[in-house]
């Protein structure tokens, strides 16, 4: 066992919590509190990797539709980015039906 893991177990135990996950969960949920520009990023790639739509990705940035909108242009983000090429949809759904 590693000294970084050996400390979040002792921190979880003295913290009362459950496990390890539940505390760092936790600790995550608090620096995205703190770190709202974090938050945003987080927000960012999620969306950019596919994981969430437009609207949970303003929801979870904590800003507007149209804020986030905003941000990704400022970041030269397409608003396509994540969603799948008509080829790529193709290749899924050819994939699906076999």
């Amino acid at each position: 066992m590693s000294g970084l893991t050996a400390d979040l177990d002792a921190v979880a135990a003295a913290g009362g919590y459950d496990d390890t996950d539940a505390m760092v969960e936790e600790a995550v949920r608090e620096l995205l509190r703190r770190r709202p520009e974090l938050r945003l990023s987080l927000a960012v790639e999620k969306y950019q990797s596919g994981a969430v739509s437009l609207n949970r990705a303003a929801e979870l940035a904590g800003v507007s539709v149209e804020a986030f909108k905003d941000e990704l242009a400022d970041r030269g983000i397409d608003r396509d980015a994540g969603f799948l090429t008509d080829a790529q949809r193709d290749d899924h759904l050819q994939t699906f039906m076999e």
